[in-house]
């Protein structure tokens, strides 16, 4: 009926692009700078020797949660955690942006110590905003992340990891879910 897969009630989920995952990321945790305008913010630091070095810093301070449009790129070293999640190489011409999904992409955003401290953020932004129960915090934390609240099943497992791991851990499962990274 819809072969070419054109209508929009039959599309493909796509994974987000990687620029589009770091600023759903730092939305959700509550750190997204939203000031329009300016320079662009660098998020390495510079050194010059015997030829420039760069090396990337993790994003800790609002004037590096900036959207990334805002990102100084550096041609010559990509930035290595939004390569993994394939964003191109600004040295070379991309006209089509590759969509692959890998385990080291999971990784990534599962160890990377950006993804780590977006999700403490996103967890102390689901305490402060539920109550002290771990179901009510569970609870936020869905709606934080996925705008929804979860099922009966899913509250069941969240509430029994937050117990025994916490609420960082559920946190960290929740930016790492195919609902948050994709869009359907």
């Amino acid at each position: 009926m819809d072969a070419q897969n054109r209508l929009l009630w039959r599309v493909n989920p796509r994974r987000l692009d990687a620029e589009s995952l770091r600023d759903a990321v730092l939305a959700v945790s509550g750190k997204l700078n939203s000031s329009m305008g300016g320079p662009g913010y660098r998020d390495f630091e510079y050194t010059e020797a015997y030829a420039p070095i760069y090396r990337y810093k993790t994003a800790d301070s609002p004037d590096l949660w900036r959207r990334s449009i805002y990102r100084f790129v550096v041609r010559t070293t990509p930035q290595q955690f939004l390569t993994t999640l394939d964003c191109p190489n600004p040295a070379n011409l991309t006209p089509a942006r590759a969509a692959t999904t890998t385990a080291l992409q999971a990784l990534a955003l599962l160890n990377n110590e950006f993804m780590l401290q977006q999700a403490g953020y996103l967890a102390a932004r689901a305490e402060q905003k539920a109550g002290a129960t771990a179901s009510e915090q569970v609870c936020r934390a869905f709606e934080l992340a996925f705008a929804r609240r979860p099922t009966e099943q899913e509250s069941a497992g969240a509430v029994k990891l937050v117990n025994t791991q916490g609420l960082l851990s559920l946190c960290r499962a929740l930016l790492n879910a195919n609902e948050f990274v994709s869009i359907d």
